[in-house]
């Protein structure tokens, strides 16, 4: 259903609540607002809203009308890249996974381990083994990504430096192309999802102990940028322009 027709019975406006405003607040994050999508209409979705309207060249009342609706209903999703990075699209498709506090682990981590194994049996001596989330997981996830989209991972995939020798190099990053980064007492690998003037926005595994997407400074050395042997290019290449939802680069041991 459109959001005009869901606004046909009047207009929405702060304090509403329900699946309508989630629909609103989507189709804000389709813009590039970085907004929670949790269906109640506060501060901060009004403030989206009203710069919103301003680029549209709508009243800027905050209120969705009709008018601002049908604007809302033009934003067109982001793109799929589940025909050109399909490991990229998992990775989208576990976020939000987090580790579990303490001395307790989130199962589907665990889980990670033995499905790479499930496919790859000749891994076992370098996943198999692996029984706690507080263990150091940015290349489990980054090797159950690429083994449930049947490319096989590095070898010692839990070693996030030791994908700088994954696949091919690449001299520019584009959507689901893997960085590798180095940092002190070891490193950390992560997927490129887009970039600004100031930042790659990255999305993978043990970011601030979850998947998410995360902005790691351009001024930080790159190791390596690299893409899976055999996988062609997509054409598009980088993309620039802000990821939603990014946080500051954080803890990625």
């Amino acid at each position: 259903m459109t959001i005009a027709a869901l606004v046909a019975g009047g207009p929405l406006r702060m304090g509403a609540t329900g699946p309508a405003v989630t629909a609103i607040q989507l189709a804000l994050r389709n813009d590039g607002r970085d907004i929670q999508a949790d269906g109640d209409f506060g501060i901060i979705t009004q403030t989206a809203l009203k710069a919103f309207e301003a680029s549209r060249g709508l009243k800027v009342d905050g209120i969705v009308d009709v008018p601002t609706a049908e604007a809302l209903d033009k934003i067109a999703p982001p793109p799929s890249v589940l025909k050109v990075a399909p490991w990229l699209a998992t990775m989208r498709a576990l976020t939000g996974t987090k580790e579990a506090p303490g001395s307790k682990d989130n199962p589907f981590i665990i889980e990670m381990a033995h499905e790479i194994v499930r496919r790859y049996p000749d891994l076992k001596g370098n996943v198999g083994w692996y029984n706690h989330d507080s263990i150091p997981w940015c290349g489990l996830g980054m090797g159950y990504v690429f083994a449930v989209n049947g490319i096989k991972p590095v070898p010692a995939l839990l070693s996030a430096l030791a994908w700088a020798s994954f696949g091919v190099a690449l001299k520019v990053p584009t959507p689901g192309a893997v960085l590798v980064y180095s940092r002190t007492g070891g490193g950390h690998v992560t997927l490129y999802e887009s970039e600004d003037s100031t930042y790659y926005y990255c999305r993978g595994g043990n970011q601030a102990d979850s998947v998410n997407v995360t902005k790691i400074p351009k001024s930080r050395a790159i190791k390596a940028i690299r893409w899976p042997a055999g996988v062609s290019l997509p054409t598009a290449g980088r993309k620039f322009g802000a990821t939603g939802q990014a946080v500051a680069a954080g803890s990625e041991a």
